[in-house]
This record gives structure tokens, C-alpha cells and sequence, in this order.
């Protein structure tokens, strides 16, 4: 079976073409050419004259298997799923050794079908008797084995959400794609924009119907459509779409695309500056992102919370993938105008079958994207992953209603929270040749979506009516399996040192106010249980940072040793570490003292290893080494007297002496931090 990674992306912005010639040229063919014609249109990915050629040829010769197999993949790769189904199934029965994997596409096809149950006997009749060299279909089927059986867990994952389909004003007999939501009553969005049932070929350039971004504004609740959007955006040599804006509305990122001399469709990204009211020349993203072998697609952008930077994720074929397409991300530096060499974004969100579509959303640092790797109710299901581009969260499937045995992707968010949209091929839209062929644009409504609110102030600890102004607000995610925390944004306190934030419900969260001079602070809240609009009123508080040292309770060592004690870790757990996690700029010296038994030498050498125990033991838990510092003091710097006056023993005195303290010694540079943001 040839490589179809990239027919998604010929669906979504190349477009099959299917000429009227193909069907005169098919009743006038001998078998033999008939099925020359077939291979030579899936390998110049034209499925739809492949079908024409492959059904006219299986009528005069109905026993040629190979013709079976092949008709088989053009009906999957135009995403009939039903027919794709029995004609695999045909190619197997009539020729199981010569194409044991059709056992496996029928499978696959059954499963967009809804037919679990039987998808899951056929991928482990495949995988018991594949004896074929392609060891990633091998390890897929035995994914898809375990895909089937967490369906019912998939299914269960319903929301209460109304589906509606665009009507045919949005929705044109072709493929509509990214809905990109401007504001409520303003979308952006790809398509063909063409009622024909029979378009020209891709190879006719002086005829070619290209894809474009148009507009789309609504009116008394019906979405019109509204014409091109932006002058200059759209190119007649290019099929352009994808378009995405940056979270300050100032730049544009989209795609162009066009076949290359092989006929393989090739993507790039472009990006375009907002002056005044209208949007300047595009310009091509360079290199290390375009890399003009390969497709870079798809791109969705949000801000580095901590950096303020814009991070663009976009999908592509680059090598080094997880396999397939992959979704990866880069950062432009806007002062000096770059973008830095592409991540990969990861095992947890890639696989090595293919992932699409992503939407980045800043209210909850959630990435959605879609994947047909992972299982889910057939095709691509749209997934959810919440992180800082470093670190995800386990990846779950977003379930029904959104997810079905078709393919769904392009899934966003409106901004008012409660509705969005996506793009599917689900039975029920404007299709072109069959039930399932072509994706069309839906909206849906949560109208049981709940508003929550964060507000407060932040105060002095010592003095409750002292409003605190220009202090950081920074609100993390926490993920409940793992305690990991995922800054999502920043916020900062008005002149009368109030804040206001909005959270999602069903999230736990931890709350950290700062700013310079003072130490930082946090608290916990949870929007679990939620079930109505809701204002969470939380009042923090900050103390400025002391200029003496700070005493850490109970941090006891073995007796004459640097070793701290077990019971001594839970103490600087609970403080120390605490503190400096609370604010990562700061630079802390770790004091140890003693009493004054033993010489001074011994003593002073004591305290330092003991110092350096704490020092060694906070790096463990992750604190950076440069913001730390080991100092023994011996018995230099008492705090009590290690003698009563008359010269007797003083217990209580030297037990005070003996002790670790910490003190703040000054700030570390930006490059130091590290609060999870992405590089």
C-alpha cells in the first residue's frame, strides 16, 4: 500500500480534481490501460479519477484483485468509508497472501463505520497473521486492539453540546476548513468556494479553482457569508488558508500551498503585520521553518506566559518526527525579528501515525489538536493536552459529540467560552460524491457553560489595609495525577492593588502573588463542583523580604557529622524550599553555626559541610546552584550564651547556636529563571 500521510493535506488545501474527461476516457479503455490510468492518478494524488478508472476497469474484469485493493484505497483516501470497507474486504477474501493488508484497512474502516466489535476481531486476525515487513502497522494493530476496547470509555465522555452544520451560505459542496474566530460575530475560514460536482484537474493551472480565506459575518444568529478576506492575502498561484492570529491581533500567520514537480502538495507558512486597518505584504516565514522539501502547515499561536514571547505551532513532515506528521512549535523573538529553530512537541502529543490541526487555548494553557494515532472513535478525534509547551499533561480524547467515526479537526474556542467550532466529515453535510467525502464547518453551543471569576486584593501580612499596587498576579493549572504545576497567565494588581482573573470550571489551580522587595505567596483554590456562574473573592498577602537572617526550625545532623537528619528534610521542605520555589529570583546563603565546643578550626569546617548538606539537598529538589551559597560560621556568631555567667554550662544556649539559618544575599538574571516557560 502506497504512502497516503499527506492526503489529508491534499483534501484540506490541494483539492482532488476530477475531470470531465475521465469518464468518457474511461468507457473507451482496455482493462490494461484503465488500470495504468488508475495507479498513474493515486501516484499524481487525484483519488476521485482513480476511482472513475479502477470501477470501469473491476466491471470488465471483476476478478483482478490488485484492482480491488487499489479501488480500495481511493474510496479510504476519499474518505468512503463504506465502500473503502467492502472492497478491502474483497481484495482480502479474493487475496489474502498477495495484500494480507487490506485485512487491516478494512478494519480501519469498519471502525469509522461504528462497527467496534468487528474492527477489534479483524486488527487481531491481521496481527496474528501479518507475516509482512512493515512492523509499524504491526505495533498500530495492536493499538487499535486496545482502541476499540476504551471506546465505551470514549462514548461515555458525552457533553452537552448542540451541533449545528453552517448552512450552504458557509458550506459549499467542497471542503470548508479552519474556522477562525475573530470575535463573536466575525469568522475566518478556507474553502473552495464552488457549487460544481465535477472540477477541473489541479494540472489545468489556466482553469484551477483554488482555495482562499474568506469572511463570514453574522446576523441574527446566522452566520453570511461576506466575501474574501484581506486584500492581498489570498494568491492565485497558491491555495491559501490556515489562518491564525497572534494573541495581540498585530500579525497573521497562514498557508500557502501548491504541488511540487513530483505532484506532492507542499505547505508554507506566512506572516503578516497589522498596519492601521489593513494587513501588509505577506512575507515567508524563513527556512529553518519552511524547509521547502517538507509541508510546515497548520499554524496556531499563543504567548509564552513568562517571556511574553509568540510561540507558533504548526504541523509538518520535517524529519526528526515522531512519524507521519508531527506537530511541532517555534518562538519569534520580537525584537530581533526571529524565529528560532522548531521542537518537536513531544511523544506525548505526537505518535507515529499523523497529528493535525492545533488550537492553541490561553485560558486554560490547554492544547487541542487532532490525531488519528491514538485511537479514538475512528479517523482523526480531536484531543486535549494542558502544559507550557515543555510539559504535557496526559493527553485525553475530548469525546462525543465533537468526536465520531469520521474525522474531526480544526477545533476552537469562541471567546465567550460557551461556544466554538470544528470541521468534520460526519454523514450529514454537503457532500460532493459520497456521504462522507468532505468536510464542512460546525458550530456548537454549551449553554450549561459556567462563568467563574477570581478577584481580590493584595495587602501588606502586617497591615491588612495596606493595598499592595503593581504586584504579579501568576495563576498555574495544576495537574491533579502528577501536582504539576503549568503557568497559564499573569496578572497585575491596579493602583488600589485589586486583581481580576477568569477561570475555567472543573480545574484545580494554584494562585502566587509577587513582587520585587517582597517574598511571594500562594494559595490553593479548586473549581471542581462548580455547577453555576461563580466569583471566587481571594485576598492575598505579602511581607517584604527581611534583611537578617531566617532561622530554619529543626535541622538536626548525626552527632559530630555534616548528615542531616531525616526528620530535618521535612523542615526545609516546608520552608526554604518553599520560599524559593515561591520566587525564583532570589539568591540565598545557607548559614550553619555551632556552639563553642571543639577548637575554632574544627568547628568552622563542621559548618560548612553542614551547609553544604542543605545546599546539596535543595539542588536535589531542583533549585538552581547559582541561586544558592554554603556558609559555615562555626561558633563565631552566637545567638545565646554558650556559658551562664558563673562560668557553668549553658544547655539552652548552645542548643540555640546550634542552628541553620538562611539569608536573602541579592536577585539573579532572567536567564536563570526558569518558571516552565517555553525556550
Amino acid at each position: 500500500m502506497r504512502d497516503i500521510k499527506l492526503i489529508l493535506l491534499f483534501i484540506l488545501l490541494g483539492g482532488f480534481g476530477y475531470a470531465q474527461s475521465d469518464s468518457v476516457l474511461a468507457k473507451n479503455s482496455s482493462t490494461k490501460l484503465l488500470k495504468r490510468l488508475g495507479k498513474s492518478a493515486l501516484k499524481q494524488h487525484d483519488p476521485n479519477s482513480a476511482i472513475t478508472f479502477f470501477e470501469a476497469c473491476l466491471k470488465k474484469n471483476k476478478k483482478d484483485v490488485s484492482v480491488m485493493n487499489y479501488l480500495g484505497e481511493a474510496y479510504m483516501q476519499v474518505r468512503d468509508y463504506e465502500r473503502a470497507q467492502h472492497m478491502f474486504l474483497n481484495a482480502y477474501v479474493a487475496g489474502k497472501k498477495k495484500y494480507p493488508e487490506a485485512l487491516y484497512y478494512h478494519a480501519q474502516m469498519q471502525k469509522s463505520n461504528g462497527l467496534y466489535d468487528s474492527a477489534k476481531t479483524n486488527f487481531a486476525a491481521f496481527k496474528k497473521q501479518y507475516k509482512g515487513k512493515d512492523k509499524v502497522m504491526k505495533r498500530q494493530a495492536s493499538k487499535e486492539i486496545a482502541f476499540c476496547d476504551s471506546v465505551s470509555k470514549i462514548t461515555s465522555k458525552r457533553d452537552k453540546l448542540v451541533i449545528s452544520r453552517l448552512d450552504t451560505a458557509i458550506n459549499k459542496v467542497n471542503t470548508e476548513a479552519a474556522p477562525l474566530v475573530v470575535d463573536e460575530n466575525t469568522l475566518i475560514y478556507t474553502s473552495l468556494r464552488t457549487e460544481k460536482r465535477e472540477i477541473v484537474s489541479d494540472e489545468d493551472t489556466g482553469n484551477s479553482i483554488k482555495r482562499k480565506l474568506y469572511l463570514a459575518k453574522r446576523k441574527n444568529g446566522k452566520w453570511k457569508f461576506s466575501g474574501e478576506y484581506g486584500l492581498g492575502l489570498n494568491d492565485p498561484d497558491f491555495n491559501t488558508g490556515n489562518a491564525c492570529l497572534s494573541p495581540d491581533r498585530k500579525r497573521l500567520y497562514f498557508t500557502r500551498c501548491t504541488p511540487n514537480l513530483q505532484g506532492v502538495m507542499i505547505c508554507a507558512i506566512y506572516v503578516s503585520e497589522k498596519v492601521d486597518d489593513a494587513w501588509s505584504e505577506p512575507v515567508k516565514l524563513p527556512k529553518n521553518i519552511n524547509n521547502p522539501k517538507y509541508t510546515s502547515t497548520m499554524p496556531a499561536v499563543t504567548t509564552d506566559p513568562v517571556k511574553g514571547s509568540d510561540v507558533i505551532y504548526f504541523v509538518s513532515n520535517i524529519k526528526k518526527g515522531k512519524g507521519g506528521m508531527d506537530i511541532w512549535y517555534t518562538v519569534y523573538n520580537k525584537k530581533t525579528k526571529t524565529y528560532k529553530d522548531p521542537k518537536n512537541a513531544g511523544s506525548k502529543i505526537n505518535t507515529t501515525q499523523n497529528e493535525l490541526s492545533p488550537y492553541f487555548d490561553n485560558e486554560t494553557q490547554s492544547l487541542y489538536y487532532s490525531s488519528d494515532g491514538m485511537g479514538g472513535l475512528g479517523g482523526y478525534d480531536v484531543y486535549k493536552a494542558t502544559g507550557d509547551g515543555k510539559r504535557w499533561t496526559t493527553v485525553s480524547n475530548i469525546g462525543q459529540p465533537i468526536n465520531s467515526g469520521a474525522d474531526e479537526i480544526y477545533y476552537t474556542i469562541s471567546p465567550n467560552r460557551k461556544e466554538g467550532f470544528f470541521v468534520s466529515n460526519r454523514k450529514g453535510g454537503n457532500t460532493l460524491k459520497n456521504s462522507t467525502c468532505c468536510d464542512d464547518i460546525y458550530s456548537y453551543i454549551n449553554n450549561q457553560y459556567v462563568n467563574v471569576n477570581l478577584k481580590g486584593s493584595v495587602n501588606d501580612v502586617l497591615d491588612p489595609f495596606s493595598a499592595i499596587s503593581g504586584a504579579t498576579v501568576e495563576i498555574f493549572l495544576k495537574d491533579p495525577k502528577t501536582n504539576e504545576k503549568f503557568l497559564i497567565k499573569t496578572v497585575e494588581t491596579d493602583s488600589k492593588g485589586n486583581y481580576n482573573a477568569k477561570l475555567e470550571p472543573d480545574q484545580d489551580y494554584v494562585i502566587v502573588v509577587k513582587k520585587k522587595d517582597f517574598l511571594g505567596s500562594s494559595v490553593e483554590l479548586t473549581t471542581k463542583g462548580v455547577t453555576g456562574n461563580l466569583n471566587f473573592d481571594k485576598d492575598l498577602h505579602l511581607a517584604k523580604q527581611p534583611k537578617d537572617p531566617i532561622h530554619i526550625p529543626n535541622i538536626q545532623y548525626e552527632f559530630d557529622r555534616s548528615n542531616m537528619l531525616e526528620s530535618s528534610k521535612l523542615s526545609i521542605d516546608t520552608t526554604v524550599l518553599v520560599l524559593m520555589q515561591l520566587n525564583p529570583e532570589l539568591i540565598i546563603e545557607i548559614q550553619s553555626h555551632t556552639d563553642s565546643k571543639g577548637n575554632d578550626k574544627y568547628n568552622l569546617k563542621l559548618s560548612q559541610k553542614r551547609a553544604e548538606s542543605v545546599v546539596n539537598y535543595l539542588v536535589a529538589k531542583g533549585i538552581n546552584i547559582k541561586r544558592l551559597k554554603a556558609a559555615g560560621y562555626g561558633e563565631s556568631k552566637p545567638v545565646a550564651p554558650n556559658e551562664n555567667p558563673d562560668g557553668s554550662d549553658n544547655p539552652e544556649g548552645r542548643a540555640k547556636n546550634r542552628r541553620t539559618d538562611f539569608k536573602i544575599i541579592g536577585v539573579v538574571d532572567g536567564e536563570i529563571i526558569n518558571d516552565g516557560g517555553v525556550d
